[in-house]
């Protein structure tokens, strides 16, 4: 299977950088599959030109704010597969492009998936991040941190669930903590670390405190840490549709319903190491088995293959 994967010029193929991902899902196809890469930004999909049994457009089109993708008139008879990406905004927007493109599916790391497609009238599939194991690993270094609290806040993300935490970090406060958030208050400004301080910080961090973005997206940082095999994953308990199999409470990760119980595990798994890395041992094989690129990039194989054979 011959596959074009086109993406938006703004964010290209970087294998490590700010939001490397976008190209880690082609590399990782690259591994299963023959696929060839190419930015722009087609008014259609002729433009793409033949010789291909399937054409993705990737993360990058719709990483576009509520303003919404440019339009794409599909006037090929290429079997067509756009991403769906940044769900938290312009949503309507993004779907209303996906629909116009009449395309064969569409493909979202969100978990909406039946009502995007009652939407749209295009079938959709979750497909889901993973994580770059030449970064996200071992580095064979002592802990430096007992937890590790960073990204950015978002009155919307789970009821402003990270800032009412952050604004509580007194409790912890004979831990050693690493603390680095970039708030909605301050237009998000702050520290943003290189890609190998920041899988170092991960690695040594005893625990890291992670949850879901807005929209309930489950991110790449979750995929990052289990990659790791140092660091716990301290997360909120979200519904089965959300999390799927990738979190499993007290077998890859520790999950909390509200500040009280984020405080007590913390302390908990704290004081006991046997415990805490059982849990990061199990969520490294769970990563390895289930959840690396190269399995990602079959998953997203299998799905073209339905409507291509």
């Amino acid at each position: 299977m011959k596959i074009l994967f086109n993406e938006h010029p703004n964010k290209g193929f970087q294998r490590v950088g700010y939001c490397s991902y976008y190209g880690e899902i082609f590399y990782a196809l690259e591994e299963v599959c023959e696929v060839t890469s190419s930015c722009g930004v087609p008014s259609r999909t002729s433009e793409f030109g033949s010789g291909y049994d399937a054409i993705v457009m990737g993360f990058g089109h719709t990483d576009c704010g509520d303003a919404g993708p440019m339009p794409t008139i599909n006037d090929n008879n290429i079997p067509l597969f756009p991403i769906l990406n940044k769900e938290y905004t312009g949503l309507k927007q993004k779907l209303e492009w996906i629909k116009n493109m009449k395309p064969t599916a569409a493909l979202t790391v969100h978990h909406d998936t039946e009502d995007y497609s009652k939407i749209t009238g295009v079938p959709f599939h979750r497909i889901m991040w993973s994580a770059n194991e030449n970064l996200f690993k071992d580095y064979s270094e002592d802990y430096k941190y007992d937890l590790f609290f960073s990204g950015v806040t978002r009155p919307e993300q789970t009821e402003n669930l990270r800032e009412r935490i952050l604004s509580d970090m007194s409790s912890l406060s004979k831990y050693n903590l690493s603390i680095n958030i970039r708030s909605h208050r301050t237009n998000y400004s702050g520290t943003i670390f290189s890609p190998e301080d920041y899988a170092k910080r991960l690695a040594s961090s005893k625990i890291c405190f992670i949850t879901t973005g807005p929209a309930d997206l489950v991110g790449t940082r979750y995929f990052e840490v289990m990659a790791g095999n140092r660091s716990l994953i301290l997360c909120n308990r979200m519904t089965t549709d959300v999390y799927e199999d990738i979190l499993i409470d007290g077998y890859n990760c520790v999950m909390f319903s509200d500040e009280d119980e984020f405080f007590d595990k913390a302390i908990y798994y704290l004081e006991n190491e046997d415990s805490r890395m059982k849990i990061v041992n199990n969520a490294y094989e769970h990563f390895v088995t289930t959840q690396s690129w190269k399995i990602r990039a079959n998953q997203i194989k299998n799905i073209i293959e339905q409507y291509t054979k």
